[in-house]
């Protein structure tokens, strides 16, 4: 079995290489930041997300709406165009 190698120590026995512990609790506060801001990104890109779709279903809707009325326009057309013949033919006859 081989044994690992001792980190170097100063004279007085401290090791010269910062402790994993003591490395970590230095960066911690920092990295939750992080965690934090990344974590306020993926929210504020997903309610972007959601604001798009919801968008995208009210110009859909708003699409179907406008064909609509274009359906109900042409067929009220058509059907003044009928009215109008039918009474021109009772007035000339």
């Amino acid at each position: 079995m081989t044994a690992r190698p001792r980190p170097p120590h100063a004279s007085d026995g401290t090791p010269l290489v910062p402790r994993y512990t003591e490395h970590a609790e230095r960066l911690t506060p920092r990295l939750m930041q992080e965690r934090e801001r990344a974590a306020a990104d993926a929210a504020a890109g997903l309610a972007r997300l959601e604001q798009i779709a919801a968008q995208q279903q009210f110009d859909a809707a708003q699409a179907r709406l406008e064909a609509a009325r274009q359906r109900v326009e042409a067929q009220d057309t058509a059907y003044l165009g009928i009215a109008i013949r039918h009474w021109c033919q009772r007035t000339t006859t």
